[in-house]
């Protein structure tokens, strides 16, 4: 396996096509969201099969969460690897959205 440059983890918003990219030189992983006002949904993360074990998702889903942050964006964590990956950072809560939409 190749190891991958730790230069090549800038993730980077494709608003127009609802989702975040993290590419490098192999291949590229991305996370699919809805955005509605300052609130992102995030439905679904993909890495490709080739890819996996190797942090990249890690890698992807705290780049998302930074880019939200920088931006004043919250997160709604519709996918069940974002979902885990949020409850393993707590320093990343303040990034959430409350559950019943009110903004944390």
């Amino acid at each position: 396996m190749q190891a991958l440059d730790q230069a090549e983890w800038a993730v980077a918003d494709h608003p127009a096509a609802n989702r975040f990219v993290m590419s490098f030189a192999c291949g590229e992983a991305f996370a699919v969201y809805r955005r509605l006002d300052d609130v992102l949904t995030v439905s679904h993360t993909e890495v490709s099969s080739a890819f996996r074990g190797r942090g990249i998702g890690e890698r992807l889903v705290e780049g998302v969460f930074r880019l939200a942050r920088e931006h004043g964006q919250r997160i709604v964590p519709a996918c069940g690897f974002v979902a885990a990956w949020a409850q393993r950072h707590p320093e990343f809560h303040d990034v959430l959205a409350a559950r019943d939409g009110a903004v944390r």
